[in-house]
C-alpha cells in the first residue's frame, strides 16, 4: 500500500514476502531428512540437497531481513535524516499499521488463556513486552501459536529510536550509526562472556539483541542514496555478484551463535536488499505487482502461519513432514491458504487502519 512519505518500492514488499516464506519454510518443515534419493539422484547432486536443507532449516533468517528491511526503508523516507519527521505523525502512522493486528492476535491468546489470563496480559501489551514471558520465542504461545509477536514488541520499540537515530545521522554523520552499532555488539560480546551462549535466544528476541540489524539496514540506506550506487545501478553481472557473495557469506552463518552471527546476517541482507533493488528485473508488471501485493501480505502472513498451519494439521490428522517431497507437498498447499487468510485480515484489518496515515516529514 503506498505511502504518504516516500515513494513506493515495490521489491522491498518483494523481499518482504520472501523473507515471511523463509520463516514459513522453517516452521512448516517438520524432522525433513534431506538426502540424494529424495531427488532421485546421487553423487553431485547431494551437494544440492546440503543447499535446501540449510536454507529449510536456517529460515529463522528472515527475522533479520524483515529488520534490516525496515531501518532500511524508514531511513529511505527520511531521505537519511535529511526531512524532518514529525514524531507525532511517525508514532501514530506506526500505531495504525502494527496495532490492530497486534491487538486482535493479542486477544485471541487472552481468550484462550482466559482461566489464567489477568490485567497484567493488556499492560505487557501496552509496553510492549510482547518478546518476553516465554522461554523461546513470544508471549502467550504455551495457551496458542502466536510466537512470532515477540517482533512486534521489538520493532515498535525500534520505531520509538528512529526520529532520533536519523537526527542524530545528519549531525554527526555514518560515523555515528557505526558507533552504536559496534556499542551495542561489544555489549552482547559482554553478554556472551558473562552468561554463555545461553544468553543467545534472550539476544534473539529482543532489541539489544537486534538493534544494530536495525542500524544497519539504515547504513545500506546511506550506501544507496550515495553516488557509488547510482554507478552500480542496471549492472546486473556487479549486482548478481554481490547477490551471491552475500548469500554465500550468510549461509556460512548459518547455525552459529555467537556474537557476530546477527550483525552477520544484517550485513549480507543488506548487500542482498541493494543489488535486488539494483538489478534490472521484472519488465513484466503483473510479476512486479502480483509480488508487490504478495508483499503487502507479509505482516498477517508472518503472525498467522503457525496457529493456520497447526489448524490445518488438526483438521486432516496430518504428521510433520520427513522427506524433501512430503515438505514440497506441504509448502505447496499450505502456503496458499495462508496467504488466502492474509488476505482476508489485511483487507478487513489492516487496510482501513492503513487508509488513515498522515504525513510526517517535511
Amino acid at each position: 500500500m503506498k505511502s504518504l512519505n516516500v515513494n513506493y518500492m515495490t521489491r522491498l514488499d518483494h523481499l518482504r514476502f520472501f523473507a515471511a516464506l523463509l520463516v514459513i519454510f522453517v516452521h512448516i518443515k517438520g524432522k525433513i531428512i534431506l538426502a540424494p534419493e529424495d531427488f532421485g539422484l546421487s553423487g553431485a547432486f547431494s551437494s544440492i540437497s546440503n543447499f535446501i536443507k540449510n536454507w529449510i532449516f536456517n529460515g529463522s533468517t528472515g527475522v533479520s531481513l524483515f529488520l534490516v528491511l525496515t531501518g532500511f526503508l524508514f531511513c529511505i523516507i527520511s531521505d537519511c535524516g535529511h526531512k524532518k519527521i514529525k514524531y507525532s505523525g511517525f508514532i501514530y502512522n506506526r500505531i495504525l499499521r502494527i496495532f490492530p493486528m497486534m491487538v486482535l492476535l493479542a486477544f485471541i491468546v487472552i481468550t484462550a488463556s482466559r482461566q489464567t489470563s489477568t490485567p497484567m496480559d493488556i499492560f505487557r501489551i501496552l509496553t510492549l513486552q510482547l518478546n518476553t514471558g516465554h522461554k523461546y520465542t513470544g508471549w502467550g504461545h504455551e495457551f496458542y501459536p502466536s510466537g512470532p509477536i515477540w517482533t512486534i514488541g521489538v520493532e515498535f520499540q525500534f520505531y520509538l529510536l528512529f526520529p532520533f537515530l536519523a537526527f542524530f545521522l545528519v549531525r554527526y554523520g555514518v560515523k555515528y550509526l557505526v558507533g552504536l552499532a559496534t556499542l551495542i555488539i561489544l555489549i552482547k560480546y559482554n553478554l556472551f562472556i558473562l552468561k554463555g551462549n545461553g544468553i543467545y535466544y534472550n539476544l534473539y528476541h529482543s532489541i539489544i539483541g537486534r538493534l544494530d540489524q536495525f542500524i544497519i539496514g539504515m547504513i545500506f540506506a546511506v550506501i544507496y542514496k550515495s553516488h557509488f550506487i547510482e554507478n552500480f545501478k542496471g549492472k546486473n553481472i556487479s549486482a548478481l555478484c554481490l547477490m551471491i557473495v552475500s548469500l554465500l557469506v550468510l549461509m556460512t552463518c548459518f547455525g552459529k551463535k555467537d556474537t557476530l552471527s546477527f550483525t552477520i546476517e544484517a550485513i549480507c541482507w543488506g548487500g542482498v536488499i541493494l543489488a535486488y533493488l539494483s538489478m534490472n528485473l521484472f519488465n513484466s508488471k503483473f510479476v512486479d505487482k502480483f509480488l508487490a501485493k504478495l508483499g503487502e501480505l507479509s505482516f498477517s502472513i508472518y503472525l498467522l502461519h503457525l496457529p493456520i498451519v497447526d489448524m490445518l494439521n488438526r483438521m486432516f490428522e496430518l504428521s510433520q513432514p520427513t522427506t524433501l517431497t512430503d515438505s514440497i507437498i506441504a509448502f505447496s498447499w499450505k502456503i496458499p491458504v495462508v496467504v488466502m487468510i492474509a488476505l482476508l485480515t489485511f483487507t478487513l484489518i489492516e487496510k482501513p487502519f492503513m487508509s488513515l496515515r498522515v504525513k510526517y516529514t517535511s
